[in-house]
């Protein structure tokens, strides 16, 4: 298998482990890592990792990265740390294998999440990287599943790269599992939990229902979009670009904050273009309140006209705030390429 095809930065598996990166970092032992950090210009990669893991083990019980799997947060925790310990050269393996024993031991979470996962990795890596996967692709089914196949969005040929190995992987595990000489791998163990969660074959039959080019049907780059584009009314390019988020969240950002500075810009040239004909409602207003019946026509004609304005600004800021809350992390999608395990 290509050790590329899970390359997919909005995959929940990556963001997810993004997090276990980074959202506990600053509350890290600093004083317990400190022997780590000889490098005086920079702080060193054993440094970070204490930091990291030190961090998340501080702060387990807040660790719900996970979304439907959380009650298997201690695996993922595991699988995170094997990874962790993978990108270190070989010369130094030794060091970061006692790092992470020795502050997992510390932690006082023993108790509550063992690393025994991590030390059976160890010395079966080939078994890290079928449980990775496996856990990986139990995780990524819930969106996979109402992304393309529920909502019948396109798949990419690396969404479909995707669900079509991990199937595959997904199916020879099963297969391996099934013999009793195997009960005792860690990927069988995986596989079994899984089952507890998403019971066979519901893993097996996420299927792509259409499929899209690499690029986005909003941007009508490609011809049958091109065509449905011109069509779409303006609510439904935002539709579009809100579902394109699924492949690319920072390139839906980015179309969507442009959609929203047009929708601003037209909005100032209408409130300008709207000011001076309120100004000669206000005079003609005034005229009609005192000398006709007409005056509280002209003040609901006035307030009929301020609140469609107000209410597209209302607009403006609903959908600024309701942006994908992928802006928490910036540079996840450069960050996150290649997190996969090696």
């Amino acid at each position: 298998m290509s050790s590329e095809y899970d390359n997919i930065p909005s995959l929940t598996s990556i963001r997810s482990y993004y997090r276990l990166d980074n959202e506990f970092l600053s509350q890290g032992s600093y004083e317990k890592c400190s022997k780590y950090d000889k490098d005086s210009t920079e702080h060193s990669k054993p440094y970070l990792l204490c930091l990291r893991l030190t961090g998340n083990l501080n702060n387990y019980e807040k660790l719900n990265f996970f979304e439907e799997l959380n009650s298997y947060k201690c695996n993922y925790l595991n699988l995170w740390a094997y990874y962790q310990f993978s990108k270190f050269d070989v010369n130094e393996h030794s060091k970061i294998r006692t790092l992470i024993i020795d502050k997992w031991s510390e932690s006082g979470k023993f108790e509550v999440c063992s690393n025994t996962q991590f030390i059976s990795y160890l010395s079966k890596s080939e078994d890290y990287l079928k449980d990775k996967r496996l856990y990986d692709y139990a995780l990524n089914y819930a969106k996979l599943y109402l992304y393309h196949e529920k909502s019948s969005i396109g798949c990419t040929p690396k969404d479909e790269l995707y669900i079509e190995k991990s199937r595959t992987l997904y199916n020879d595990i099963k297969t391996e599992c099934e013999d009793s000489r195997n009960q005792w791998r860690s990927y069988c163990a995986a596989y079994r939990e899984i089952q507890n969660f998403y019971p066979h074959p519901q893993l097996l039959n996420l299927q792509c229902k259409s499929k899209v080019p690499d690029v986005y049907p909003h941007t009508g780059i490609v011809g049958q979009y091109q065509e449905q584009e011109e069509a779409e009314t303006e609510e439904d390019r935002r539709e579009s670009a809100e579902y394109g988020a699924t492949h690319s969240q920072e390139q839906a950002q980015r179309t969507l904050k442009g959609e929203l500075s047009e929708s601003s810009s037209s909005g100032s040239y209408k409130a300008t273009a709207t000011a001076f004909p309120i100004l000669g409602i206000l005079s003609i207003g005034f005229i009609l309140h005192k000398f006709t019946g007409f005056g509280s026509m002209a003040r609901n004609l006035l307030r009929g006209r301020i609140k469609g304005m107000n209410s597209h600004e209302e607009l403006t800021n609903e959908l600024l705030e309701s942006t994908y809350d992928d802006q928490a992390h910036p540079g996840i999608t450069e960050t996150y390429i290649g997190y996969q395990a090696t």
